[in-house]
C-alpha cells in the first residue's frame, strides 16, 4: 500500500479541487485543509518507510517493462521538494482561503497546480515530465491572468509564449535522446548516458534541453517573464511562482545536468557558475532601481536563483549543498516577504516604496516577520540565509574573483534591502486593519522556520544530507564583522548614490524588453551554450 503513496500525492489535491469546483457551496472549500493534512500525514508514513527500504520508492504503472512504460521514483531530492511544496501550499492557502463563490474557480486552479507540481517532482520518464511541465505552465498562466484585466492577461500571455518556446526546445532534446537510446526513462539514461555522450546529436539534445530549463529557471537573460509575471499576479501566486514554482527549473537542472547526464560529463561547471554569478548580479542591479515593492522583490529572486546556481554548479560538495538548501531557505524567507508585502500593500493601497511609511508603529506584527524575511535573504547569522549562503561560498576561498562575485551580490542585496525597509521607519497611520488570523498563522510558522533553521542546522544537515556543519558557526567572528561592513556599505550606497535615483537609476528602470528581444537572446544563449560545448569544450 505504501508503494502507492505517490500517487495519493498526485490525485488528493486534484480531486479536492474538482469537488471544490462541482460543488456549489462556499463551505466546500474548507476541505482543502483536509487535503493537506491528509497528504501531510502520508508524506511522514512515506518518508518513514522510505528510510526502512528505499525499492517502495520505485513504482512501475501498466505492467510493462519500466524501460517504456510510465514510472514514478523518488529519492531525498523529490521527498525534499514534495515536503517543501506540502507546506508551502499548506501556508499560502491559510493566507489566501475566502468562502466565496468567486473564490471557487481560483482555489480549483492552486489544488490542480499542486497535484501537478507533486506529479512532476515524482516521473521518472522525460515525456511525462514534459507534459506536466507543460500543464504547470498553462495552469500559471490562469492564475496570472485571473484579474481579467490588460497587464494581468498581457503578463500572462508573455510568461506562456516565452515558458512554452522553453519547452519546446526541451521537448526536442528529448525526442533526440529517445531516438539514440531508445527509451525515455530517466534512471535508464542516467546509467547508459555514457554509450553515446560523445556523439554529437546527444550533445545537441543536451544543449537544447538545458535552454529549455534555462527559460523555466530564469536563468539570465532568460528571466524577463518573472518580473512581468510578479507585478500583476496574487500576493498568494506570487508567493508560490516565488517561492517554490520557479524553483522547479533547478529541479530539473539537478535532475537531468547533474543526475542523468552527470555532473563532470561535459565540464560545464564554470559556464554555469558565470551563468549563476551573471543571473545573481543583473537581478541585484535590477532590485536596486525599482520602486515597486513586489518587483524588488520579483527582481530579487532572479539575483537568489542565479546565486543558487553558482553552488549547484558544482554538481557536488558543500557548494551543491548550499545550493540545495538555499532553494529550501528562499522558498521559506521569500514566500514570508510577499505575503508580508501583500499585507502591507492591502492596508495601505500603493505598491510604491516612497509611498509607504510607518509600517513598524502602524502594523507591528507584520514588521517583525518582515524584518526577520529580511534577516534571512541577507544572510544574518541565526536566520536560514546564512546557512546556505556559507556553504556556496565554501569553494569559492581558493578563487578570489569567485569570492569577488558573490561579495558583490551579498553587499546588493542588503542594500536593496536597507531602502526596503524604510517603509518601516515614520509616523503611525491610521488604517483599517483587516483582522484574518489565518494570515498570521501563515506568516507566523515561516518565519518560526526561518530562524529554527537558522539555529538548528547541524541536526537538519545530518539527517537530511548526512553532512557535518559544525564548521559553520554562528558566532564567527569574520562573519559578523563581514556582515556589519556590507551594511555599512550599503547604506552608503543606498543613501548617496540609489535614493538619489540618478539618471543612471531611472534609466536601467524604465528599461522594458519586448517578447521579440526575449526571442533573439533566447537564440543567442542557445547558440552561445553550442559554441562553448563544441568548439571550447
Amino acid at each position: 500500500m505504501v508503494e502507492l503513496f505517490p500517487v495519493f500525492f498526485i490525485f488528493i489535491p486534484i480531486f479536492t479541487g474538482i469537488i471544490i469546483y462541482l460543488v456549489k457551496n462556499k463551505h466546500v472549500t474548507s476541505i482543502v485543509f483536509l487535503s493537506q493534512l491528509i497528504l501531510a500525514v502520508l508524506y511522514g508514513f512515506y518518508v518513514y518507510h522510505y528510510i526502512q527500504n528505499p525499492n517502495v520508492a520505485y513504482i512501475v504503472l501498466g505492467g510493462w517493462d519500466d524501460k517504456f512504460a510510465i514510472t514514478l521514483k523518488n529519492d531525498t531530492l523529490s521527498l525534499t521538494f514534495i515536503g517543501l511544496s506540502i507546506f508551502m501550499w499548506t501556508s499560502v492557502l491559510f493566507y489566501t482561503y475566502k468562502t466565496n463563490r468567486v473564490y471557487h474557480k481560483y482555489l480549483f486552479f492552486l489544488m490542480f497546480l499542486e497535484g501537478i507540481f507533486l506529479a512532476f517532482l515524482q516521473t521518472n520518464d522525460l515525456f511525462n515530465l514534459f507534459i506536466f511541465l507543460e500543464l504547470i505552465t498553462v495552469l500559471i498562466t490562469i492564475l496570472i491572468s485571473y484579474k481579467k484585466n490588460g497587464p494581468s492577461l498581457k503578463a500572462a500571455i508573455y510568461y506562456l509564449l516565452l515558458n512554452t518556446l522553453g519547452a519546446m526546445f526541451f521537448l526536442i532534446g528529448i525526442i533526440i535522446l529517445y531516438y539514440t537510446y531508445g527509451s525515455i526513462n530517466i534512471s535508464y539514461l542516467q546509467e547508459n548516458i555514457g554509450l553515446h555522450q560523445n556523439h554529437q546529436m546527444v550533445k545537441l539534445a543536451y544543449i537544447l534541453m538545458i535552454s529549455g530549463i534555462s527559460v523555466k529557471s530564469a536563468l539570465f537573460p532568460l528571466f524577463t517573464w518573472l518580473p512581468k509575471a510578479h507585478g500583476v499576479a496574487y500576493t498568494s501566486l506570487s508567493a508560490l511562482l516565488s517561492g517554490l514554482l520557479v524553483k522547479g527549473g533547478l529541479y530539473l537542472f539537478i535532475r537531468v545536468h547533474v543526475y542523468m547526464f552527470g555532473y563532470a560529463t561535459y565540464n560545464m561547471t564554470e559556464v554555469f557558475f558565470y551563468i549563476g554569478a551573471l543571473t545573481a548580479l543583473v537581478g541585484v542591479v535590477l532590485a536596486l532601481v525599482q520602486k515597486d515593492l513586489k518587483q524588488i522583490l520579483a527582481h530579487h529572486t532572479i539575483s537568489q536563483i542565479g546565486l543558487m546556481m553558482m553552488g549547484l554548479s558544482y554538481g557536488y560538495g558543500l557548494s551543491f549543498t548550499g545550493g540545495l538548501m538555499h532553494i529550501i531557505n528562499h522558498a521559506l524567507f521569500k514566500s514570508l516577504l510577499f505575503l508580508c508585502t501583500g499585507l502591507i500593500i492591502y492596508e495601505y493601497k500603493t505598491k510604491k516604496i516612497y509611498a509607504i511609511r510607518g509600517v513598524f508603529r502602524s502594523m507591528p506584527i507584520t514588521s517583525i516577520f518582515l524584518i526577520i524575511g529580511m534577516l534571512s535573504i541577507s544572510g544574518a547569522p541565526f536566520f536560514n540565509g546564512y546557512v546556505s549562503k556559507t556553504l556556496i561560498k565554501y569553494s569559492f576561498k581558493a578563487e578570489p574573483f569567485k569570492m569577488f562575485l558573490y561579495t558583490l551580490v551579498n553587499v546588493g542585496t542588503v542594500t536593496s534591502f536597507i531602502k526596503f525597509s524604510q517603509i518601516l521607519f515614520g509616523k503611525k497611520v491610521d488604517l483599517e486593519k483587516r483582522k484574518d488570523a489565518k494570515q498570521f498563522v501563515s506568516i507566523f510558522a515561516i518565519g518560526l522556520l526561518c530562524i529554527g533553521i537558522g539555529i538548528f542546522y547541524k541536526p537538519i544537515g545530518s539527517f537530511i544530507y548526512g553532512l557535518d556543519l559544525s564548521y559553520v558557526k554562528l558566532f564567527d567572528l569574520k562573519a559578523w564583522l563581514d556582515y556589519i561592513i556590507y551594511i555599512g556599505i550599503g547604506y552608503i550606497l543606498f543613501k548617496y548614490y540609489i535614493d538619489k535615483d540618478y539618471k543612471p537609476v531611472q534609466v536601467i528602470r524604465s528599461f522594458q524588453m519586448t517578447f521579440e528581444t526575449a526571442n533573439y537572446l533566447f537564440i543567442f544563449y542557445i547558440s552561445s551554450l553550442s559554441f562553448i560545448l563544441f568548439y571550447l569544450l
